[in-house]
């Protein structure tokens, strides 16, 4: 089973697919925190922050009564910082997988709870794109349920490379000082993807081409 889910990863394009997938959520957790005011109470979350409770729908009393809650919402909103900004480094995204899946999980099942129209389906493809990055990285868990299952990590071509760590900590940088300084959360979103689209081109045009060149020196030399 674990050989063929290595076999599996060696594709080029599922592994550019799950770099881009820890970008694009991660992303979304860190612009959301911000967006929701969960670091500095601010937003006024589906207009419930300006009315008496009493004559709030049920959905807008649960988070006028979260965002009220002081400490328990930034607490979250650190969570959801922490969980993007680990997932975006890809060197720590198992770490950010795990805490990111404790959270959508949270988060969907209160979007069902709720009725929120629409959002449970946004939040369940979000919930199995977690559950996605926790397969790809599997074998890496597998130690923590079986004590005797011998675990070697074996490096991945494209996914592995230092400079998706390079670009994750540039978008995460950039979402942060836009989010702290309230700019617009389409704008951020916008700058987000222009990031990761001109840090592709640049992979493929320039390190893919050379880490080309040289594969094939070695090949040469043999």
């Amino acid at each position: 089973m674990f050989r063929l889910l290595h076999q599996i990863k060696q594709q080029i394009f599922l592994q550019v697919f799950t770099v881009y997938l820890r970008y694009l959520i991660g992303a979304a957790f860190i612009i959301a925190a911000f967006g929701m005011g969960k670091l500095n109470g601010r937003s006024n979350l589906m207009q419930s922050m300006d009315k008496p409770i009493d004559q709030l729908m049920p959905i807008q009393q649960f988070f006028r009564v979260m965002a009220d809650s002081g400490l328990y919402w930034h607490f979250i909103g650190w969570s959801q910082i922490i969980a993007g900004a680990l997932l975006m480094t890809q060197k720590q995204a198992r770490l950010g997988a795990v805490i990111f899946f404790g959270l959508i999980l949270n988060i969907f099942i209160i979007t069902v709870s709720y009725g929120f129209s629409g959002t449970p389906f946004i939040t369940g493809l979000m919930l199995l794109a977690s559950i996605y990055l926790l397969v790809w990285d599997l074998p890496a868990f597998m130690p923590i349920i079986l004590n005797r299952f011998d675990y070697q990590y074996e490096p991945l071509r494209l996914a592995d490379h230092r400079f998706w760590t390079i670009l994750g900590l540039l978008m995460v940088a950039s979402i942060v000082v836009m989010g702290l300084l309230h700019i617009n959360t389409l704008l951020q979103l916008g700058t987000a993807f222009a990031e990761g689209l001109i840090g592709f081109v640049i992979y493929m045009i320039v390190l893919h081409k050379k880490a080309n060149v040289r594969s094939q020196m070695a090949d040469r030399r043999y």
